[in-house]
């Protein structure tokens, strides 16, 4: 089963809460595009679903739209809470919080969590704007382009080498 990338940043806040440190929507918006990069790299398999999360290369970096739109209320405030989504039970609705399940993708985004820790939100936009990564590569101003999984999960064997 693929991992969808709002269980992945609720994953990334329930990190937060553990360590008591503020995560932002950029800052997480980063983390989990990262782990989709590493899990490329690493595994030859995306983190992302990507019959519902794409990846899109906008003005400060690669976002993910559908964690987007579950967290664009925050706007400058920390997260704190968990992202829900609804679904269809029979005929009610009912309310979910999507949890991350994959060990695997658990296992690259507990890596990502300390190895960019140190990292403030702008930092890692500088990060994923370098000359040569798979954002510089797609990103047109004014324009959502895909960033292909196949540019991002070059660029990140390169950072595993």
């Amino acid at each position: 089963m693929k991992t969808n990338a709002t269980a992945l940043a609720n994953y990334f806040i329930s990190l937060a809460k553990r360590d008591d440190k503020e995560l932002y929507q950029l800052g997480l918006m980063k983390r989990v595009y990262i782990t989709h990069g590493f899990c490329l790299a690493l595994y030859d398999r995306p983190a992302l679903d990507d019959r519902f999360d794409k990846v899109e290369a906008w003005k400060n970096g690669p976002v993910i739209p559908s964690v987007y739109h579950s967290f664009k209320y925050h706007r400058n405030q920390p997260i704190r809470e968990e992202s829900v989504i609804s679904n269809w039970a029979g005929d009610k609705m009912v309310f979910e919080t999507p949890e991350l399940k994959d060990k695997m993708v658990k296992e690259v985004a507990d890596f990502v969590w300390e190895r960019y820790a140190g990292m403030s939100d702008f930092q890692m936009v500088a990060l994923t704007h370098k000359k040569g990564t798979p954002w510089a590569l797609c990103y047109i101003e004014g324009e959502n382009n895909p960033i292909p999984d196949l540019y991002t999960k070059s660029y990140y064997i390169m950072l595993v080498k």
